[in-house]
């Protein structure tokens, strides 16, 4: 530690100390009696590294946000809706119902086959209208509104009526436990076996035919643009050659121009340019799902997809 015999330097009192320390390497070496040749200079240039997505499978961080959002999209098939169980009641005297509470369900094949169900997530839902495709108007699925997860008691069965002088048998409701809500849960929504995850391992690869899709849905309500890493559904299915792990490119839509010549308030469409990439990992008769990789601009309902 560096001394001082300054007069003014007491116990007690705040010093200063301005300490200079050279380093071997900050210290130019002299090897030649010449100066050394100049250093050659090389100008560097910011550029893009693209790294094609389909030269290697997903990474664990996107297959994560994958399974973390599949439980909760929104839109079904016809056929899952119709072959979901409708909830008949709840705690005596409640009219809404949330996490912790016991709800009853029927109508649904899933309450009979009780063994796979017991370590299998239920998901509750609301209708809220046909998915169309903006095209041709046609049905392509259900839209649904996601109100939470609940898990298998007990399934349905039958019950002599004890009451009743013939002694009938009742149908008796599958008993299931709400672990987590979003919003209030009601008689009448429904009730489904969760959709599977996406598979362990999502190998990208472009459509090996031409593909024209259009954005029907974004993920998340109210949402007027969505951006990387979030979901969009579009109008194109198996049925289409939709495939899981399909790559397809994001176009932008440009504005319209007035040219003031020749002749002049003539109207221009400015040519689609491509804004980013969606990679299809879920897929259903007539819509898919895709998750946006990369976009330049925000990506709304209407845009195109083409591919390869």
């Amino acid at each position: 530690m560096p001394l001082t015999r300054s007069p003014l330097a007491a116990p007690g009192r705040a010093v200063l100390l301005n300490v200079l320390i050279l380093a071997a390497w900050c210290l130019p070496l002299q090897t030649h009696a010449q100066d050394p040749a100049p250093m050659p200079t090389v100008k560097l240039s910011p550029a893009a590294r693209i790294t094609p997505l389909d030269e290697e499978a997903l990474s664990d961080n996107t297959l994560k946000l994958l399974r973390a959002m599949v439980g909760q999209l929104v839109f079904l098939s016809e056929e899952q809706v119709q072959g979901a169980a409708r909830i008949v009641a709840g705690p005596p005297g409640r009219v809404l119902f949330g996490a912790g509470d016991r709800i009853y369900a029927a109508d649904a094949d899933f309450a009979e086959h009780t063994p796979p169900l017991r370590e299998q997530r239920l998901r509750i839902f609301r209708e809220a209208g046909p998915l169309k495709d903006p095209q041709t108007g046609a049905v392509l699925g259900q839209e649904t509104l996601f109100l939470g997860n609940a898990v298998w008691v007990s399934g349905a069965g039958l019950m002599p009526d004890t009451d009743g002088a013939d002694k009938a048998q009742l149908r008796v409701p599958a008993s299931l436990d709400i672990v987590s809500s979003q919003r209030e849960i009601m008689v009448g929504d429904r009730v489904l076996v969760a959709q599977t995850e996406p598979p362990d391992t999502i190998r990208p690869h472009w459509p090996s035919q031409p593909v024209s899709a259009r954005v029907v849905r974004l993920y998340g309500m109210g949402q007027q643009e969505a951006t990387q890493h979030q979901i969009i559904t579009i109008n194109k299915g198996r049925l289409d050659g939709i495939e899981t792990g399909h790559l397809l490119n994001i176009m932008l839509r440009q504005a319209k121009i007035r040219d003031k010549k020749n002749p002049p308030g003539e109207s221009l469409q400015l040519p689609p340019q491509r804004n980013g990439t969606a990679l299809v990992f879920s897929t259903f008769e007539r819509f898919a799902y895709a998750l946006i990789t990369e976009s330049q601009e925000g990506v709304r309902e209407g845009d195109v997809l083409t591919g390869p």
